[in-house]
């Protein structure tokens, strides 16, 4: 007779749950687009000196972790490694040129990697040095936004401090996006200032690459020197 009973129920709390299922498609599906990436790799002893990898892509964060912290070395093992190239030296070169080539950060910040590897009987050991196209400290003060319409906001915070670079890391550069807009941004952060700045005489943007929906924008900002804002004033109260 328990049989009996619970078995409507079932039917039920399974109908139910079909229903509630199909009022919540877009639901689900939001879901499942903000699923958190798998980590590619591991520190390999307490320090983090060591990375561990697996496979190609593991490789290729980890590489971008030593990066992204300034490292100007490091060390890595690859475990059960399957090779995309067919020899984990080709897939470490590889790898290295993706990462100074195509990666935003790498493009601006890192002008080569060196590397050397040597397989043992668990794992291939890699040990790289990198050499970078600026001071590796700037990497810390790089902006990452969502996109270039957050740009103009920051600026607006950061101009009154009349800093002459500000690098901002952009998760989605649209094609609107370029290097004109960016100026433009500027342009419309300085104008927006409550209180009066020096003028700007030059505003310069970089992007890294030159190509894709991720770039490194490099802003250099060239203010007018307090000398020549007296002169100009001086020669202004000549003219009157």
């Amino acid at each position: 007779m328990r049989r009996q009973k619970t078995r409507p129920l079932a039917l039920l709390l399974s109908l139910g749950l079909v229903l509630g299922l199909a009022g919540c498609g877009s639901m689900l599906e939001r879901s499942y687009a903000s699923v958190t990436p798998h980590t590619q790799f591991s520190d390999e002893s307490d320090s983090g000196s060591v990375l561990r990898a697996e496979t190609y892509q593991g490789l290729v964060s980890a590489l971008l972790h030593l990066v992204e912290q300034g490292a100007e070395k490091g060390e890595l093992r690859l475990y059960q490694y399957s090779s995309v190239t067919g020899a984990a030296a080709s897939d470490v070169d590889q790898a290295c040129l993706e990462v100074t080539q195509e990666d935003p950060l790498g493009a601006y910040a890192v002008d080569y990697i060196k590397y050397d590897v040597e397989q043992t009987v668990s794992y291939y050991q890699i040990n790289v040095k990198l050499a970078y196209n600026i001071d590796p400290k700037e990497l810390k003060d790089v902006i990452s936004v969502t996109g270039s319409t957050a740009v103009r906001q920051e600026l607006e915070e950061l101009l009154p401090d009349q800093p002459q670079k500000v690098v901002f890391r952009i998760g989605y550069f649209s094609a609107e996006d370029s290097a004109a807009t960016l100026r433009q941004a500027v342009q419309d952060a300085y104008d927006n200032q409550s209180s009066p700045l020096p003028a700007l005489e030059n505003i310069n943007v970089a992007l890294y690459p030159d190509h894709g929906q991720q770039r490194v924008a490099a802003i250099t900002l060239t203010w007018q020197t307090q000398d020549r804002q007296t002169v100009e004033n001086i020669l202004g109260n000549l003219k009157k």
